[in-house]
């Protein structure tokens, strides 16, 4: 697995690189329940809000699973009905005890397995996150065979 890349208190950027030849890729934070729509679209949702020690290693499922998605089709996520292979939503929130939640701006670099959150949680923020991915037949099978999801 990788590591942040500032150090274990700050959170802006997560970076892993994926072992090679790494079959099953378990998740421990992020908890997918799949979902298909009357067009037979599969979607796969995952809500997660861990105590704030746990957010560095939360972002670094989220890149594993983004790296996994563009390795699957390096011409990266797009809209399904445009004839995309795949498509993802993440969604970030900063929330604090008696004070108003905060919209995080995420941004995924494939190139660089990287994904930035602007603005940067700090280290003892709690932090709720919301990723659903969609995609086609081929890509819905080999993301529940990479991740052990039934």
């Amino acid at each position: 697995m990788g590591d942040n890349t500032r150090g274990p208190a700050s959170l802006q950027s997560v970076t892993i690189s994926p072992k090679e030849g790494e079959r099953s890729m378990g998740l421990q934070l992020l908890d997918f329940d799949r979902s298909e729509d009357a067009e037979g679209v599969v979607c796969w949702d995952a809500l997660a809000q861990p105590a704030p020690a746990h957010n560095a290693a939360l972002l670094q499922e989220v890149v594993k699973v983004l790296v996994w998605a563009h390795q699957f089709d390096e011409h990266g996520p797009g809209p399904l009905e445009h004839g995309a292979n795949w498509d993802f939503d993440l969604q970030v929130t900063l929330v604090q005890e008696g004070a108003r939640s905060q919209v995080v701006q995420p941004r995924f670099v494939p190139s660089e397995n990287r994904l930035t959150l602007l603005p940067e949680p700090q280290a003892h923020q709690c932090m709720a996150l919301s990723l659903t991915l969609s995609g086609t037949p081929a890509f819905v099978q080999a993301f529940s065979e990479a991740f052990d999801l039934a």
